[in-house]
């Protein structure tokens, strides 16, 4: 069983578009298949259901046979240039006093 991982609840709906779509599964047959209003299921596909129920939103899981894990946003890499210093801007400070 794969697994999915996301960050914000609004990324759940579009990573299960791309497992469907990788799967060969069209929106109605997975609609019906997990019980869900194909309408519904492109609303959430669409990121448009981030509060959707959570009985919902397993049933299209397991119908996927997958599993979902949130996961937080990694931290932003600082900028390696933001802390260089100008060597030779700092000798000539320290001369000048």
């Amino acid at each position: 069983m794969a697994t999915v991982r996301v960050h914000r609840p609004d990324d759940l709906g579009p990573a299960l578009r791309e497992v469907r779509m990788a799967q060969g599964v069209t929106q109605a047959s997975l609609a019906a298949k997990a019980g869900v209003g194909r309408q519904w299921l492109n609303a959430f596909e669409l990121g448009d259901k981030w509060t959707a129920p959570l009985d919902m939103v397993y049933r299209v899981l397991s119908a996927l046979e997958i599993t979902v894990e949130m996961v937080p946003e990694p931290e932003p890499h600082p900028d390696p240039d933001d802390d260089l210093i100008d060597l030779n801007e700092l000798l000539d400070r320290t001369l000048e006093q």
